[in-house]
């Protein structure tokens, strides 16, 4: 706890000082101001008439005299400009000018966390919006570069398109496991999601994005399953039928121990159509240089990384009370060799015999239409995807016989495809009863290999078999599965069909009681085809089964908001998320018993929270204490022969936590934003892998959940004339907590990240140079391990990209 404290305190320090400051610096200048105004009125206001009296005879001198009869006003300053003053005192127009310590407002975001659009500030529940400002401000492009920026959010970074994300600390692990992920991800409310060991994270590129929605908490009964934590909405910006738009971007970045690297994206509004049709185009190309050496292929910068891609959105509205959207998205990742290091062969080493490349594309079509009408609104939203992955690993270096030289090649691919499709009513806003109604049918087809091959097999095979063909023997089953240690393919069919409700009731006048739930139907199919030398145990080389898993339930979600004041929000809520079960993709025989199957598990959440404003809206400041009752975890165990590895549901945990944000503007050109989040996520039971590791004991920590996580950013920014200068500083931290349960011991996390940008805007171009890393920190944010033959640990530890510097120009203008 103590290094936790000493890490974090001085950026708790700065949270708790820009609450002062939104007081101090912000509330009493003004206050003193004011009340110095409303004395000089009071003195001043009998005879101020007599002598500047409004002249009708000279209409002209009237409109630009101070004399000329505004509106009512409504505070002091407006009184001040509605006092007739002599026109020989009258001050000039500068000194009537709104004081420089006088901030505007924080602007009020609307969300569709909920299916309908409601201001972001009466959303009973934790929701982030990150817009389109936030996420240019700080240079952000991917999951990695923004979600940490959310309270109650951590990302572990691993290999590009498949990282894990954990919300609220509901996690078993820190790398892809053979479940259904954790966090829902979606695409303009197109669930992304797979329905077993997830094939692609997609990341889509934040380019020309309207917002990113973060749902804290477990969302089940409107988002569906893997929504355990919660889930993430990418809401890319719409067609603009008003006129032309324009946005390049151009960036270049050189980081340690690597080359130049850069990103080039492209965004074109064009209106077909004035006022009603307008296509929209998005393409992107990235290429992030690699910086670690592999030692034993002898390749330096060896991770190579280019994401490349785009979208189109064509947009009709048909009537004035209706749209449709049209859209195709594509993404495409390839990286030459994973991103891990070794710690114990230096900095930013590891040391593979063969290189570990991967590959992950992702397509995506749409279809979205929305009528309004007087009666309420529809939406009918629907999507074909179609995504693709492989991975390669050093089989040699993880199994601990990396000293024998073998090419000994583990091979990973597969990919999904399927549909969703979603109807659903919302009823007119404002009503004393309102409610939202809806069914949802998704269907998913996902296939999954695994290849385990060795060379040297492969040709002492081939001379065996050549051997007997030539004698006119037939060469029996079980020599013949020795081309392959294991060679596996699975095929999954997942439909799933729901049905969802949301009714609220505003029983009073500053009360709001909402009550729903889901009912879900899911059916998970599989058929498993192995075969290879690692299944002989099993009395045969071959393996072939159909499993099947299926599960029906009901999901509720209630809630009870209070608007005690105009800027005070209490809320009370409970809800409940669920996962998938399946089979288990692996075979079960008396000499390697495996569970055929494991289960679904689901959370409960119990959260109280308050959403205030001050200040008049110069200041926000949100905060949530919850408590997540997570039951049946399916964790990773191992038969007792050590071959195969399985889910079973065994495990239970309790999670507890505290969430804290705000936004603070004390001045016109000085923004600050920052988060806190407590967690406390224990685990409730003993679990022991089977793994040869010391079992993990009730009371441990759960993976990827620290106790403490912090962001803060800083912005200031001024208008001049012709240009506009800006300074954004960013500063994330994560504490730190296991890799995994099975490896306690190896954690991640207890590191601090500074980013600086600093540029300026004129008229349509803007120039920033931006640090990142500045530390240039070695965080481990994510740890794939191994109990090697040997007996030792081989640790693969994914860090934080090293310290980088760089600048960015762009060239926009919108309608």
């Amino acid at each position: 706890m103590a290094p936790s404290h000493k890490r974090m305190g001085w950026s708790g320090l700065m949270l708790a000082g820009m609450v002062a400051a939104g007081s101090a610096t912000a509330q009493e200048p003004a206050d003193d101001a004011l009340d110095g105004l409303e004395e000089l009125l009071a003195q001043d206001a009998e005879p101020a008439p007599e002598a500047t009296a409004p002249q009708p005879a000279a209409p002209q001198q009237a409109e630009s005299s101070p004399a000329a009869s505004p509106p009512p006003a409504e505070s002091a300053e407006d009184l001040l400009s509605t006092i007739p003053v002599a026109k020989q005192e009258a001050p000039p127009p500068a000194a009537l000018k709104e004081p420089s310590y006088r901030p505007s407002a924080i602007e009020e975001i609307v969300v569709t966390a909920n299916k309908r659009s409601e201001n972001l500030s009466s959303v009973a529940g934790a929701v982030s919006a990150i817009g389109q400002e936030q996420l240019e401000g700080a240079g952000a492009s991917g999951f990695g570069e923004y979600l940490s920026l959310s309270p109650g959010v951590n990302f572990n970074s691993g290999v590009p398109g498949y990282s894990v994300i954990t919300i609220r600390g509901v996690s078993s692990d820190t790398v892809p496991s053979l479940a259904q992920t954790a966090v829902g991800v979606y695409y303009d409310d197109i669930p992304l999601t797979d329905p077993a060991a997830p094939m692609v994270v997609p990341d889509v590129d934040a380019f020309d994005a309207q917002r990113v929605e973060v749902l804290r908490g477990p969302q089940g009964a409107l988002y569906g399953s893997s929504s355990l934590g919660g889930a993430i909405n990418y809401i890319p910006r719409a067609p603009d039928a008003s006129g032309w738009g324009f946005a390049a971007q151009g960036v270049g970045s050189l980081a340690t121990n690597s080359s130049l690297g850069g990103s080039g994206k492209l965004m074109v509004n064009v209106p077909i159509v004035e006022d009603a049709l307008a296509l929209r185009l998005v393409g992107h190309y990235t290429r992030t240089p690699g910086y670690i050496d592999n030692l034993g292929t002898g390749e330096e910068q060896s991770n190579n990384s280019v994401t490349q891609g785009g979208r189109a959105i064509l947009g009709w509205n048909p009537t004035d009370n209706s749209r449709l959207r049209l859209s195709a998205l594509y993404q495409q990742t390839r990286t030459d060799d994973a991103g891990y290091v070794d710690e114990s062969l230096g900095d930013l080493k590891k040391d593979t015999i063969v290189p570990e490349p991967s590959s992950n594309e992702f397509s995506l079509a749409t279809l979205r239409y929305e009528l309004d009408a007087d009666y309420g609104s529809w939406a009918f939203i629907a999507g074909v995807q179609d995504k693709s992955s492989s991975l390669s690993y050093d089989g040699a270096s993880s199994l601990g016989i990396g000293a024998l030289g073998l090419d000994f090649p583990l091979t990973q691919s597969g990919g999904v495809k399927g549909y969703s499709a979603e109807l659903r009513f919302i009823s007119p806003p404002g009503e004393t009863f309102e409610y939202l109604a809806g069914v949802s049918y998704a269907d998913r087809d996902e296939e999954f290999d695994v290849n385990l091959d060795a060379k040297v097999l492969e040709e002492t095979a081939g001379i065996i078999n050549a051997l007997l063909e030539g004698l006119g023997i037939t060469p029996p089953g079980p020599l013949s599965g020795l081309t392959t240690l294991f060679r596996q393919n699975a095929k999954i069919n997942a439909p799933e069909k729901a049905a969802f409700v949301d009714l609220t009731w505003r029983f009073a006048t500053d009360f709001k009681l909402t009550a729903g739930g889901r009912y879900y139907d899911n059916l998970v199919d599989s058929t498993i085809n192995g075969r290879g030398l690692l299944l002989l145990p099993g009395g045969s080389p071959e393996f072939r089964e159909s499993r099947s898993s299926s599960a029906k339930g009901f999901n509720p979600k209630v809630s009870l908001a209070w608007q005690a004041t105009d800027d005070v929000l209490l809320y009370g809520l409970y809800s409940r998320g669920y996962r998938l079960g399946g089979p288990n993709l692996v075979p079960s025989t008396p000499l390697t018993p495996t569970k055929r199957s494991y289960n679904p598990d689901e959370v409960q959440n119990y959260e109280i929270g308050v959403k205030t404003a001050w200040f008049d809206r110069r200041m926000t400041l949100d905060l949530a204490v919850f408590q997540i009752d997570w039951h049946d975890i399916p964790l990773i165990a191992t038969d007792r022969s050590g071959i195969f590895k399985f889910l079973d549901n065994a495990g239970d945990a309790r999670i507890r936590g505290v969430e804290l944000s705000m936004v603070a503007r004390p001045f016109d050109f000085l923004t600050a934003q920052s988060s806190v989040t407590w967690l406390d996520a224990q685990l409730l039971n003993d679990y022991d892998p089977n793994n040869g590791r010391p079992p993990a004991e009730k009371g441990d920590r759960l993976p990827g959940s620290p106790e403490w996580s912090l962001s803060n950013t800083l912005t200031a920014s001024w208008e001049f004339p012709a240009w506009q200068p800006s300074i954004t500083f960013i500063h994330r931290y994560e504490g730190k907590s296991s890799s995994n349960l099975s490896y306690q011991d190896v954690t991640k996390g207890d590191y601090n990240l500074f980013d600086l940008r600093a540029g300026f805007k004129r008229g349509n171009f803007n120039f920033t140079a931006f640090g990142k890393n500045l530390t240039d920190e070695r965080g481990v944010t994510a740890s794939n391990n191994y109990t090697r033959v040997t007996g030792d640990v081989l640790s693969l530890k994914f860090i934080t990209p090293p310290r980088c510097f760089g600048v960015e120009m762009g060239y926009s203008f919108q309608p």
